[in-house]
């Protein structure tokens, strides 16, 4: 009988997270990959491939011990395919199986539960190996599991996974020419201060464009990655760092589908398709008020990676 009361609280210990807001939620989320997804043999190893866009997920948690919750990356320890590895980026910083457990900051109180939203991105990273051609098609790739940080528990169909399907195709790479040499300068026109009406409000949008041209043959669609200093109110916003004016900071995003591209490393890649060896990526930035205004100056730099594919 001892035996059997110190082996039965084991399985009652192990940490449950569902998608959802209780234990009925599903354990799995899958996301497809796009069509469009190349991968160049030519690209440095530890460059990011893909970029999913920010993922907001739902969870559910339980645990009676008390516990932290951890991310699991690639849980199975699968190869995806020759030349790359997946990835997750939380919090601005990218995570892959050779991470170990993740901690996620979420605490399931003993006995007891916790529903919240748990924000990451899924990234396809480069490695060695790669071919020059072919392609590779993965179904229902395990990217992640949430588990304790004691790892991943026998217990199934309580801990939540997130999945990936779809097909990368390899390529021979080469390059692009980039328009005004890469180097580009958006003049926003002076606004008064009292037009933001509240936190969130936005003045002045610019659009502009950026062009390649000139590219190599083999390369079939054109990765962007922008980055720069995240506002400290707003970190999805690129912060003032050369000017007087506070309360302010820059929106940056994407023309076509109105989607911020953040400061602090959310949704920050965009991927164009490469059609008569060109591609063109539409952007537009404004103010946007991010608590008192402050009326002066404002200046911000924002860097731009490209990734030809």
């Amino acid at each position: 009988m001892l035996a059997l009361l110190m082996a039965m609280p084991l399985t009652s210990h192990a940490l449950g997270c569902w998608n959802g807001n209780n234990s009925s939620g599903s354990v799995t989320s899958t996301l497809n990959l796009p069509g469009n997804l190349y991968v160049s043999a030519n690209a440095p190893a530890g460059t990011i491939i893909w970029q999913s866009s920010l993922q907001s997920l739902s969870l559910y948690c339980a645990q009676s011990i008390g516990e932290n919750v951890y991310f699991w990356v690639n849980p199975k320890k699968l190869t995806l395919a020759p030349g790359l590895q997946i990835g997750i980026i939380f919090n601005g910083q990218t995570y892959t199986q050779n991470s170990g457990a993740i901690n996620s900051n979420i605490y399931v109180p003993r006995n007891g539960s916790v529903s919240t939203n748990l924000p990451y991105s899924i990234v396809l990273l480069k490695t060695t190996g790669a071919p020059s051609s072919g392609s590779s098609t993965v179904s229902q790739y395990p990217v992640f599991q949430l588990d304790g940080i004691g790892g991943l528990n026998a217990q199934q169909g309580i801990n939540f996974n997130q999945m990936i399907n779809g097909t990368v195709t390899f390529t021979p790479g080469g390059t692009c020419d980039l328009s005004a040499n890469g180097q580009y300068t958006i003049n926003l026109p002076t606004v008064a201060s009292g037009l933001f009406t509240s936190v969130g409000s936005a003045l002045a949008r610019n659009s502009f464009t950026i062009s390649a041209s000139n590219c190599s043959t083999g390369v079939r669609t054109a990765t962007f990655r922008f980055s720069g200093k995240a506002d400290a109110t707003n970190p999805v916003l690129f912060a003032n760092t050369g000017g007087s004016a506070q309360g302010v900071a820059i929106n940056l995003g994407s023309s076509a589908d109105g989607a911020n591209i953040g400061a602090n490393s959310s949704n920050n890649t965009r991927v164009v398709n490469v059609q008569s060896q060109a591609a063109q990526l539409g952007l537009f930035v404004e103010y946007m008020r991010t608590a008192d205004v402050v009326a002066g100056s404002l200046q911000t730099a924002v860097t731009i990676d490209m990734l030809y594919q």
